[in-house]
């Protein structure tokens, strides 16, 4: 009896091997090295009778790190879709456009834990945020750098959430992976749509999973790379519809010399010359004010007519009218106008020059200026701040820089 065990035994040995043998495989190589490839990124052991496993794949491991979408070697013609400059880094943004890139790289291992093949993929991503808008997309752009060893082909997928008020409206590619030979390049988008309502705003992020297959690998995937995207903002609070920013940048309001003339030169002559508050520099920015347009009103009247000092029309400058800096608007705008300097801007043989009305009190560290501006570029400079508010979505409170362009 004992006999015929040992006889049923090797039968059964003998059954397995030839089982082995006949899946590609042997008794040696049928597991794969207990440690993982070290230096590789995640790694994972493919499973026992898996095909990869018959083919010989013992282990897939994949990387991810940023890359500057500008130098990628993908997709020159989204870039030039984007402003530049806001997108010279992996992570780069400015208040309206965003971008990421990444570089994946997969590897397959044998049972004993060689190398036998590798792949790279570049995606980068692009995207222009709206002003009037909850809705916005990335353009996305994914190539193959690199293939060694086995690997011929990889495919890819890409997929995204977001935190907050926002939903995503597809994967990528439709949820379908895309196959990448060596230099194929495949572009994509992801669609997101933010769902803030009227009166409220939501701080959204994009958290993005990305998986990659060597297919001559036994198509296992890898480990999936997850990355966070840019913070950003979406409100309703601004202008008739919704619309968001990138955090991290301040809003600014640019006032032109050629469209609002005099306005303009008060301005910048108040962020030259005067250091008793904020004048809308990058240093000293002002806030939007809370009050709305009765506040804005109130500090009108307190820096243009209120005593003791009220403005008096000065009959050399046409059509004349109290231009106040800081903006009435302004948390930092309404101080009584007798403790602003008061200046004249005028253009003579096409130079400008400032001529001072009266001195503050407080000489160069006056808080404010009231200035002599005709009533049109007054005005115009009014409402390029208000459209300014909408198009670079000022909140209330939020700091903005005042830039004077020619």
């Amino acid at each position: 009896m004992k006999r015929l065990r040992h006889l049923l035994a090797a039968v059964a040995a003998l059954a397995l091997t030839a089982t082995l043998l006949a899946l590609g495989s042997s008794p040696a190589a049928a597991a794969p090295a207990k440690a993982a490839p070290k230096g590789y990124g995640m790694c994972k052991a493919t499973a026992p009778g898996s095909q990869a496993r018959r083919q010989g794949t013992g282990w897939t491991c994949a990387k991810a790190a940023p890359v500057a979408p500008v130098t990628a070697t993908v997709t020159e013609r989204i870039v030039r879709g984007v402003s530049e400059g806001a997108c010279a880094n992996g992570r780069d943004s400015d208040r309206h456009n965003y971008c990421w890139g990444e570089r994946f790289t997969t590897w397959a291992f044998d049972t004993n834990g060689k190398e036998i093949g590798h792949s790279v993929v570049v995606a980068v991503s692009f995207a222009r945020l709206s002003s009037s808008s909850g809705k916005w997309t990335e353009n996305i752009a994914v190539k193959a750098t690199e293939m060694g060893g086995i690997a011929k082909t990889v495919s890819m997928d890409l997929s995204a959430t977001c935190s907050g008020l926002c939903t995503v409206d597809a994967p990528a590619w439709g949820g379908a992976p895309v196959e990448l030979a060596l230099g194929d390049e495949k572009t994509g988008n992801l669609s997101f749509t933010s769902t803030v309502t009227k009166g409220n705003y939501s701080f959204i992020s994009p958290t993005y999973t990305s998986s990659r297959e060597i297919l001559e690998a036994g198509g296992v995937p890898a480990d999936p790379a997850t990355w966070n995207g840019h913070e950003l903002r979406c409100d309703a609070q601004v202008g008739q519809y919704p619309g968001c920013i990138v955090m991290g940048h301040m809003a600014n309001v640019t006032i032109r010399e050629s469209a609002y003339g005099a306005a303009a030169i008060a301005y910048g002559w108040a962020q030259s010359n005067l250091k008793g508050g904020n004048f809308g520099t990058k240093t000293r920015p002002l806030q939007r004010n809370s009050g709305g347009k009765s506040e804005a009103a109130k500090k009108r009247r307190q820096s243009c007519t209120a005593a003791p000092d009220p403005f008096k029309k000065d009959p050399s400058v046409t059509d004349d009218s109290c231009d106040e800096f800081p903006f009435a608007s302004s948390v930092q705008g309404g101080t009584n106008g007798s403790q602003c300097t008061e200046i004249i801007p005028r253009k003579t043989a096409g130079v400008w020059r400032v001529d001072v009305v009266r001195d503050s009190p407080h000489g160069s560290n006056a808080p404010c200026i009231r200035a002599h501006v005709p009533l049109s570029e007054n005005k115009g400079a009014g409402g390029e701040l208000g459209r300014a508010v909408v198009a670079d979505r000022i909140l209330e409170m939020e700091w903005y820089e005042v830039i004077i362009a020619p």
